[in-house]
């Protein structure tokens, strides 16, 4: 399509598998690049962590930073700072959060380290999520959910439980409550937790997708919106308030494995869909004027990018426009270990 445009790419040599841009001014710029590698001869699995430096206009991607670690699965960024100061996570191979501080001179420093689990019960922690600066879900290989409160001496574990029978391929927190937590599985299943009880889900659906749930997003402008995305290759949208049935559903014609809200405006959808590129979804609805009538929705892709060669994993959305507004964007995929950024014009 003729409003997207590549911009340049980078060989990140080990597998890349997740990218995301810092959110915090004057360091919008910043991006973050996770790997994973399985070293079959020495049994072990390793990463690396690339910090760059991405102007909209002027596109560099030599790394500014690189971080030796354990394979890593996912990388998120605070939403708000942690005790005045812009905060990292990271979920690697061997059972572990790892949070980061960002220095302003635009490096990371290791800053805690939280196993979630047993040591050596060849856990991985697959994937993590911020609710504001304080708490972090964590999703495991094990099918467990973990949250973590942060405070000045550390993270500490405030809960762990069986949220699914396989791999918890994902755990995030609904933007506007800081009690609940929504997991989706390799079970084909997604569930919703109370933190004040996780006994049993508040929610449990088992027949909305047909392979594994891989990503749940709420809507961080729209309280009553909810997006998921499954190996089945289906974007779905749903109604918080009525979710016995979804709004909608779009095939991306691969297994959906990142969904990312566009930034302020929270009007499309970034998606990662591993066999097919990376898609841009419109996701403009129409919210009914009572509490009792349904969101109306009809996404629609609106651009696509196909240039990467390998199982397309990470994406994030740039929070700066180029000169010609342009929205720039990172992406990442595994076998080519190659990030690029893109611009799109909408």
């Amino acid at each position: 399509m003729e409003n997207i445009k590549k911009l340049l790419s980078w060989d990140t040599v080990l597998y890349a598998d997740c990218v995301e841009f810092c959110p915090f001014e004057p360091y919008l710029s910043i991006a973050i690049c996770g790997t994973y590698q399985l070293c079959e001869s020495e049994a072990s699995r390793v990463g690396r962590l690339s910090l760059h430096s991405i102007d909209p206009d002027q596109i560099d991607l030599t790394p500014i930073q690189l971080v030796d670690s354990p394979g890593i699965l996912d990388v998120k960024w605070c939403r708000q700072k942690s005790y005045n100061q812009i905060s990292l996570a990271v979920a690697n191979s061997i059972g572990q959060i790892v949070v980061y501080t960002f220095d302003p001179d635009s490096v990371i420093r290791q800053q805690h380290v939280q196993n979630i689990g047993d040591v050596d019960s060849g856990r991985l922690a697959l994937s993590c999520d911020w609710y504001g600066g304080c708490k972090i879900a964590v999703s495991d290989s094990k099918g467990e959910v973990s949250c973590l409160n942060i405070n000045n001496q550390g993270p500490e574990l405030v809960g762990t439980w069986k949220a699914h029978d396989y791999e918890a391929w994902v755990a995030s927190f609904d933007r506007h409550s800081d009690q609940l937590i929504y997991s989706g599985g390799d079970d084909s299943c997604f569930r919703l937790w109370d933190m004040r009880d996780t006994t049993s889900s508040v929610l449990t659906n088992r027949k909305a997708h047909q392979m594994g749930v891989t990503s749940i997003e709420t809507s961080p402008v729209d309280s009553n919106i909810l997006a998921t995305g499954s190996y089945d290759e289906r974007l779905l949208m749903w109604d918080k308030r009525h979710m016995k049935n979804w709004l909608s559903e779009t095939n991306l014609g691969g297994g959906v494995w990142k969904l990312k809200w566009e930034p302020v405006s929270a009007r499309h959808l970034l998606a990662a869909t591993m066999h097919n590129g990376f898609h841009l979804v419109d996701c403009l609805g129409t919210s009914g004027e009572t509490s009792r009538e349904q969101l109306s929705f009809e996404p629609t892709i609106v651009g696509s990018y196909q240039e990467h060669s390998s199982l397309a994993y990470g994406c994030d959305w740039g929070r700066q426009l180029s000169s010609s507004g342009r929205r720039t964007i990172a992406s990442c995929s595994f076998y080519d270990h190659s990030l690029h950024v893109w611009s799109w014009l909408p």
